[in-house]
């Protein structure tokens, strides 16, 4: 088999606080080809954004990576000098963040901040540069690219500030996009020309990618595999079509449970994807004309002092005594579904 771009092992960051150690990614492992798509799945503060900070070697104090490995082209990015991973965060591995209202500088230009990353990374005059900071904007669809490079990040609205970070990401060319919630906070219109925009350049560019999101929407329609996570650990891991077809896991049963879809006018249907059964519909004018939609009792336990076992035993409808004594271990169930629970 060929050598993956990407290798994740046994992965660990952790916050050290005043309080205690705060285990924000506990163990992960994955790998991504070229070309491929990987989602990265689950509720906010389950170690996504975390995980991605910590294979570009960006997490800030008081957080630490604790131990791992994650080689890159047969490099393991976290034994490289700081200059040594300065050359290939930006050039070869991109990172387009969850806002781009903070993450642009509101002091400088797009066209400067755009200009700032070819500088750095590629030895080309200045007009040079000037060129391929039009051309970037030009190749995420922002219309008349000479004059936008002028504009302050204000002066955008948020679908255009959002593409003016894709624009700033494959500056460079990278062999790998991640993109944090690329989506967030813009309208189901703007939501879909960007996911289209970035599916399209990972084509044109031959890119891998993995794609951060707990919208399980987004990852039916753009994604390869899935790395379902909780608590800092990835508890279900299979490609996507099985994903949807036979999840094995209670928390990625229960995220495909609170799913609304509407196929008839005038009904609203509460959705059991998992059950191999058609929604029933509820007609309008039954609970107020709304379906109930399913949801997971109780939230993700405290990173700061996890409990004994499996984390998601206070939510599980399966948990019994049993699943309170040892944590499960992600193992593989059936070829190439891997899935971290007793009772799968």
């Amino acid at each position: 088999m060929p050598t993956p771009l990407l290798k994740i092992t046994d992965l660990h960051t952790s916050f050290f606080t005043d309080a205690g150690e705060v285990k924000a990614v506990r163990g992960v492992s994955f790998s991504l080809e070229k070309g491929q798509t990987l989602g990265l799945v689950g509720e906010s503060g389950c170690g996504k954004s975390v995980t991605a900070l910590s294979l570009m070697r960006l997490v800030s104090f008081p957080g630490r990576i604790v131990r791992g490995e994650v080689f890159y082209k047969e490099k393991d990015l976290l034994k490289l000098s700081e200059d040594e991973m300065r050359k290939i965060r930006g050039a070869e591995i991109a990172m387009v963040f969850q806002e781009p209202m903070t993450s642009l500088n509101p002091v400088l230009t797009i066209g400067n901040q755009i200009s700032e990353a070819i500088t750095l990374h590629q030895s080309l005059h200045k007009n040079e540069v000037m060129e391929k900071t039009i051309d970037a904007l030009r190749l995420v669809g922002i219309p008349s690219p000479e004059k936008r490079i002028k504009d302050y990040p204000h002066q955008m609205s948020g679908g255009m500030r959002q593409r003016a970070m894709i624009a700033m990401a494959l500056s460079c060319n990278p062999s790998i996009l991640i993109a944090d919630e690329p989506t967030t906070a813009l309208d189901v219109t703007i939501q879909a020309q960007i996911l289209e925009l970035i599916q399209g350049l990972q084509k044109q560019l031959d890119m891998a990618m993995i794609l951060i999101t707990h919208d399980l929407g987004v990852v039916a329609e753009t994604v390869d595999d899935v790395a379902v996570m909780y608590a800092g650990k990835i508890v279900e891991y299979t490609d996507t079509k099985t994903l949807f077809a036979e999840p094995m896991h209670p928390y990625t049963i229960g995220l495909l449970n609170s799913l609304p879809t509407m196929e008839s006018v005038g009904e609203t249907l509460v959705v059991s994807p998992l059950e191999g059964t058609s929604p029933s519909p509820t007609k309008q004018g039954e609970m107020g004309g709304r379906g109930l939609l399913k949801t997971i009792p109780g939230t993700v336990p405290g990173l700061l002092n996890l409990p004994a076992g499996c984390t998601f035993y206070d939510r599980c409808p399966k948990a019994d005594f049993g699943c309170t004594e040892h944590e499960p271990e992600l193992v593989e169930i059936k070829k190439g579904h891997l899935v971290a629970c007793y009772k799968a």
